[in-house]
């Protein structure tokens, strides 16, 4: 019906401006992270600082740095990519 096919426009609508909205708060939040001091490190000191923490423990324990790996690549989307980038790590 008629009715049917505006609820299923309008559903459509409601979907892209989410999507739209969804992308602009992420831009946001990268803008926001370029801002803080720590966003301002490059991928390359910031790899070399994840290098120096997770592998700087000497108790030959492997899980520890799976770990410290994790927990550096859920901190933010940038974390994420570096930590990512830097298979030493891994």
């Amino acid at each position: 019906t008629e009715l049917e096919t505006e609820v299923e426009s309008l559903d459509a609508q409601i979907s892209e401006w989410t999507s739209r909205r969804n992308a602009k708060l992420a831009e946001l939040a990268s803008l926001t992270n370029i801002l803080s001091p720590i966003g301002r490190v490059p991928q390359e000191i910031l790899s070399e600082i994840f290098l120096f923490v997770c592998l700087s423990d000497d108790d030959g324990h492997d899980y520890d740095v799976f770990r410290c790996t994790y927990i550096l690549s859920t901190v933010c989307v940038a974390w994420k990519i570096t930590a990512y980038s830097t298979p030493q790590i891994w």
